[in-house]
């Protein structure tokens, strides 16, 4: 960015011509995803942060507003009835958690972290057709209570996100990694059917929020690779992911959609090449412990939107640590635009001092 940089009027102006990589003073004061509740709760039982605070509002960090009207975010909604949870077991700070449709998992009661998922609600053909298919109905959809988010976007000062499930969680969801990796061979017309319901829903039920609210950007959840590698091979992703994508992307064009962010921790691979190819133009968090550098990524893909690529680890460890990871990345990818510096997940505990001296380096 060597042209004198514009002070946008608002924050929504400020994100749409930074992700459209047009000439901006500062990035976007955004972090990605969150805090555990344990760094918070540290924070607060030291003193160094107030008690009430909200921790996101306290460090000056502006608001993203996100509409998903049950198409999103992890997850799509199901129409009725509501699926219920019970308690199955409880004990040793974990308890087992058993939902109407069969789906078994394991979840600490004493903090924050990812579920263990036991046993998912589609095992077979048939569990799609029976428990699943039928609840995914435009005509029945769930929306909740979008109406007055969808007013809200359309006065706001700040960028409005659409947040969708992308195909691959979509599968997961049902059917888990370790099951979906085998129905690829052994159910392939299965999950073509459930690709196309995944299709239709979007296409029939997104045209209500388009033309009630205001939005900047779409953004969709997959977290499709882990730390070595993608989840779904290139191959796969052409046969069983790119058709339905591309006619997602072609009518969210015909909307007035261009802004298209990908949500996928870890290493993507190949795969990312496959998706910037059919028009995904951003991905977030560019997690550094699977290997992604932010600047190489830059150079590679020049006009792909970047937010994250700080790794959250140097937090532990000292200011020079700090100063040589924001430093080192910040400045060169900023010079090529598209870019919101921040952690490259939530953030873990962590000192305080060492958090906050890191939102020092970041002040443009």
């Amino acid at each position: 960015m060597t042209a004198t940089p514009v002070v946008p009027r608002t924050r929504r102006e400020r994100f749409c011509r930074l992700y459209d990589f047009q000439h901006v003073d500062r990035p976007v004061r955004w972090e990605a995803v969150a805090f555990w509740d344990e760094t918070v709760a540290a924070w607060k039982a030291a003193g160094t942060l107030p008690a009430d605070a909200d921790v996101m509002t306290h460090y000056g960090f502006e608001p993203q507003p996100t509409l998903s009207a049950g198409l999103g975010f992890t997850s799509m909604q199901l129409s009725w009835p509501p699926i219920g949870w019970h308690v199955v077991e409880e004990g040793d700070g974990t308890r087992v958690v058993e939902d109407d449709l069969g789906a078994l998992r394991r979840e600490r009661t004493d903090g924050c972290s990812m579920p263990q998922f036991l046993r998912f609600p589609v095992e077979s053909p048939a569990d799609w057709q029976r428990k699943i298919k039928p609840r995914l109905d435009p005509d029945a959809h769930d929306y909740g209570d979008w109406q007055p988010a969808a007013r809200a976007s359309q006065t706001s000062e700040d960028p409005w996100g659409c947040w969708l499930v992308g195909l691959y969680a979509f599968w997961r969801n049902f059917w888990g990694e370790e099951r979906l990796a085998y129905a690829f061979y052994d159910f392939p017309d299965t999950l073509h059917d459930m690709a196309r319901s995944w299709l239709h829903m979007h296409l029939a039920c997104t045209p209500r929020l388009f033309q009630a609210a205001r939005l900047d950007y779409v953004f969709f959840h997959e977290d499709m690779a882990f730390k070595n590698g993608p989840l779904i091979s290139p191959h796969f992703f052409d046969e069983f992911m790119a058709p339905y994508y591309r006619e997602l992307f072609a009518y969210l064009r015909a909307q007035g959609q261009t802004r298209f962010m990908l949500d996928s921790d870890g290493q993507n691979g190949a795969v990312l090449d496959r998706f910037l190819a059919l028009g995904m133009n951003g991905l977030f968090p560019f997690e550094a412990a699977a290997g992604y550098d932010a600047r190489e990524v830059r150079k590679r893909y020049p006009r792909c939107f970047i937010w994250g690529g700080i790794d959250k680890r140097v937090l532990n460890g000292t200011r020079d640590d700090i100063a040589r990871e924001v430093l080192e990345k910040v400045p060169e990818v900023w010079a090529g635009g598209g870019f919101v510096p921040s952690l490259d997940h939530a953030c873990q505990p962590c000192p305080q001092e060492n958090f906050e001296y890191y939102l020092s380096l970041l002040k443009f």
